[in-house]
């Protein structure tokens, strides 16, 4: 089976000329999507049926947007809009869904460009494939290529327009090597996902750690109070789109944030290869951003958090090193006492109680660290085997914290 990763960054020391030119490439790429879906859209109106790729192209290639833009990146756009379509088919046929048609993107949008080709130059440099006639009113766009890549492993590069196109992210899609390893399905890692302990894990081998979430709510701290700041300025300038400086605090946030859900995940996962563990489960509610009620701040850092960008970046590393990947709902497991074996379903009273923040007491007084306590029952709750009673409390109780840099 092969595996892909994804390497971003941001595309820096480009000239004015070749800035100039990937606007006008992005401006490109939104107008061939738009025909292309005007052209599937017109086949749908008329037959009702899926317009497939192949004959959406045969419609397409003659239009002046295609011959400037160049087959690559156009081809490629429109297998986004088949993409597209896809999606809409699918849901169509599900029960109970009424999705809506692909819409046109807005005239003075921007979208991305993609190329499954490029040519290496020997100074580590390529250029970005486009069609001769825009070449030569445009130029050429050279890009450095990172030295931590094979040329030869990338199989698409692609070029991501943000905030009007005034910030430009480049992608690199790589292939990576398999790699096997010995994991025992019976045992078990479970995760709760929280704030201030960005994840609380236990295992069923009678270990627990913490990884600190501090950090990440610090930068989120950080942003809103020099976003805040920044929109005092341009409230007063009487300027209504984002400022150049506002997309670099967004930039910046978001990195920073990336980097260390990505440091969780490896982490995590490094954690179950090294201990032979082959199942991960996470506690997870859908639609619990929009539901919480903890209060106007702590809602506010809560929905800030990404934590369903942990979610999904531990389960590709699952994927890739055969680690089984659980999604649990996890209603009533911070309320339940693992100890105790309370039933994890709504009742009047539990067997123990949260005292206050972090700290969760048993019926038999013992206090036990409420996140946890609240893992344990996610584990429970997934009906594997877990501890149980004595075995468990000093794990329950002293669970180490993990601090990543």
């Amino acid at each position: 089976m092969k595996f892909f990763g994804v390497q971003k960054e941001k595309l820096r020391e480009l000239t004015q000329k070749e800035f100039t030119a990937l606007r006008t490439l992005f401006r490109l790429s939104k107008n061939m999507f738009n025909v292309g879906l005007y052209t599937v859209r017109q086949h749908f109106f008329e037959t009702e049926q899926y317009l497939p790729y192949k004959e959406n192209y045969h419609h397409c290639k003659w239009n002046e947007n295609y011959k400037l833009m160049g087959s690559a990146a156009a081809q490629q756009t429109l297998k986004k809009v088949d993409e597209a379509f896809k999606s809409f088919f699918g849901l169509l046929k599900t029960p109970g869904q009424a999705p809506r048609i692909p819409k046109y993107l807005d005239k003075e949008s921007f979208f991305e460009l993609s190329f499954p080709q490029f040519r290496m130059q020997k100074d580590g440099t390529f250029d970005l494939p486009m069609s001769p006639a825009f070449k030569r009113e445009f130029g050429k766009v050279t890009i450095p290529f990172p030295k931590n890549l094979r040329p030869e492993s990338v199989c698409e590069i692609r070029l991501i327009p943000k905030y009007d196109a005034r910030y430009i992210e480049i992608e690199y899609v790589y292939e990576i090597e398999a790699q096997k390893y010995e994991l025992n399905p019976d045992h078990a890692l479970a995760i709760d996902l929280g704030i201030d302990n960005l994840a609380a894990c236990i295992t069923t081998l009678g270990t627990s750690f913490i990884i600190d979430g501090k950090r990440l709510k610090s930068y989120n701290q950080w942003y809103n109070k020099e976003n805040a700041r920044l929109q005092s300025i341009k409230d007063k300038q009487g300027i209504k789109e984002l400022t150049y400086n506002q997309v670099q605090l967004v930039v910046k946030r978001n990195n920073r944030s990336r980097d260390y859900l990505n440091k969780a995940a490896r982490y995590i996962v490094d954690y179950c290869l090294s201990n032979q563990i082959g199942k991960i489960v996470v506690g997870h509610n859908e639609g619990w951003k929009h539901e919480c009620d903890m209060g106007r701040l702590n809602n506010q850092t809560f929905v800030q958090i990404p934590h369903s960008q942990l979610i999904k970046t531990i389960k590709n590393l699952c994927t890739r090193y055969g680690i089984e990947f659980v999604k649990q709902e996890e209603a009533y497991t911070s309320k339940a006492s693992f100890i105790d074996h309370d039933l994890i379903q709504n009742m009047q009273t539990y067997s123990g109680k949260r005292i206050k923040r972090g700290l969760y007491q048993t019926l038999q007084g013992l206090f036990v660290n409420a996140d946890v306590n609240a893992a344990a029952n996610i584990l429970r709750k997934s009906n594997h085997k877990a501890y149980q009673g004595e075995v468990a409390r000093g794990i329950l109780t002293f669970p180490s914290r993990i601090q990543l840099v």
